[in-house]
């Protein structure tokens, strides 16, 4: 990457100038590496920045070079190009912790304990552990994958279908853009239509559009005009009201019910008919896949930070998933219930008073996921149509990824609004929106994009990176290929088991 004309301007050298007089404090840490000083005194005046640039000790690292002419010197001009759109370019390893939180814990939550009611406490538990497991997999894989990306294109963010196209080719990368476009989408269709049904509970007399359209006008004014950290210290507030609300809940469940929460200890099928229906909606609940590339450009400088974001912010969900399904089951099996047709309404049947922590819950959960996906999927929207156009035409689609930074950057607020004003409409007119977003999403996000398209990409991806350098760092999933042939596996069990 070469320095910008403007760049030149201000960090001009000259032979009377040490090169350890560098303001940019990116620059400023890379003195270590300069050559000796050579031997001859007539020799000319070495260049402030040697070329072939040599590796740093620490593998994976943001941004930084891989040897070679371009890649020599670190330029930070994209990131402040257009801060108050893309978040900026501070990192925030808690803004992306707190962001794993609220997009994680989403509306299949509210309708897990009906697919885990025949299995009992304990094997539903057990299912949703090795849910877990391999969701936290499965998502690291794709945190390699965009820390590689970044570093080998010397972009600050990338998106899933970028990722899809420079390991499995554009053609497989054009299918998986316009499936991966239409699971973002839906995910956004199901937060719309379930925040719109809550507002109109609360005002019965307000108009469908209008209650649909409150939250999501105030989510994209907050994302398109803001900078990061307002959005930030939203989404924390939302998760706080979360925490709040579950562990409320999960408090009511255990006072009103802690008798029969202790029978239904006893109750166990660890059949596979019994146990194989929650893992979908488990996979589903505790995934977070869509906004994974974007935490990766806000975690930190190393994908080790990513997968610390990944284990600490996938934990809060585990354990208020584990909770609340241990909560239901037990008033469901005092009630006598074959089934749970409706969680919130068990909940509420055994006590009232538990209504305004239902509300705050489901509120913040949909809340916060509707926030992840707005802020990551205009990202991957823009690929899409990229990609879309280089294929067909690849002379206008050159000419366009030349110059994606700064259309991306001009387009990030029709993006934005876009995305948002498109599902409210849809809420608003279909009033089965809600669950058949949900089941697109569940049947496509389980089963194709973040089931089998990791592994096979981590396969692809390291494949060749041992090509060019048989010494490479090790991997960042520990197991190697046969970690990557379980994931697999379970990905296509799961797929025909849909």
């Amino acid at each position: 990457m070469l320095l910008s004309r403007r760049h030149l301007h201000h960090h001009k050298f000259t032979p009377s100038s040490p090169p350890a007089a560098f303001p940019s404090p990116l620059l400023r840490r890379l003195r270590p590496l300069r050559p000796p000083t050579l031997a001859s005194a007539n020799a000319p005046p070495r260049s402030p920045l040697p070329l072939p640039f040599p590796f740093p000790r620490r593998q994976w690292r943001w941004r930084r070079s891989t040897g070679g002419a371009g890649d020599a010197v670190l330029e930070p001009q994209p990131v402040e190009a257009d801060a108050n759109a893309t978040g900026g370019g501070k990192k925030s390893f808690w803004a992306a912790v707190s962001l794993i939180i609220g997009t994680a814990v989403g509306p299949g939550m509210l309708g897990l304990p009906s697919a885990t009611i025949r299995s009992g406490q304990a094997p539903s538990a057990a299912a949703i552990l090795l849910s877990w497991a391999y969701v936290v997999s499965s998502i690291v894989l794709v945190a390699e994958l965009s820390f590689s990306a970044m570093e080998r294109d010397g972009v600050d963010e990338v998106s899933f279908t970028g990722l899809a196209s420079s390991t499995l080719g554009p053609d497989l990368g054009a299918v998986v853009a316009v499936v991966y476009a239409a699971l973002s989408f839906s995910l956004i269709v199901a937060c719309v239509a379930g925040i719109g049904s809550l507002v109109a509970q609360l005002f019965p007399r307000v108009n469908p559009v209008l209650a649909n359209a409150l939250f999501p006008c105030f989510a994209g004014v907050l994302i398109a005009f803001f900078p990061f950290k307002a959005v930030d210290g939203a989404n924390r507030a939302l998760c706080g009201l979360m925490l709040v609300s579950i562990t409320a809940l999960v408090v009511t469940g255990v006072s009103v019910g802690r008798s029969s929460l202790l029978r239904s200890l006893g109750y166990a099928c660890w059949t596979p008919g019994a146990i194989l229906p929650a893992v979908p909606v488990a996979v589903l609940t505790l995934g977070f896949h869509v906004i994974t590339p974007f935490m990766c450009k806000i975690v930190g400088d190393s994908v080790y930070d990513a997968r610390r974001a990944i284990l600490i912010g996938g934990a809060v969900p585990l354990a208020m998933v584990l909770s609340w399904n241990a909560v239901i089951l037990g008033l469901a099996s005092a009630g006598g219930n074959a089934g749970i047709g409706d969680p919130i309404k068990l909940l509420l049947s055994v006590n009232p008073a538990a209504l305004p922590a239902v509300r705050g819950f489901a509120f913040a959960a949909l809340a916060t996921s509707l926030i992840g996906y707005a802020v990551s999927f205009p990202k991957q929207l823009a690929d899409t149509f990229e990609l879309i156009v280089q294929r067909f035409s690849p002379k206008q689609g050159s000419m366009q990824h030349s110059d994606s930074s700064s259309g991306y950057g001009r387009n990030w607020v029709i993006l934005t609004w876009m995305v948002l004003i498109i599902p409210i409409f849809i809420a608003s007119f279909f009033s089965a929106a809600f669950s058949r977003a949900l089941d697109f999403a569940g049947v496509y996000a389980n089963c194709f994009l973040f089931g089998i398209l990791p592994p096979v990409m981590a396969w692809i991806h390291r494949s060749q990176k041992r090509k060019r350098s048989p010494d490479s760092c090790e991997d960042i999933l520990p197991g190697g290929n046969a970690a990557l042939l379980i994931l697999f596996s379970i990905a296509v069990v799961l797929a025909i088991w849909h």
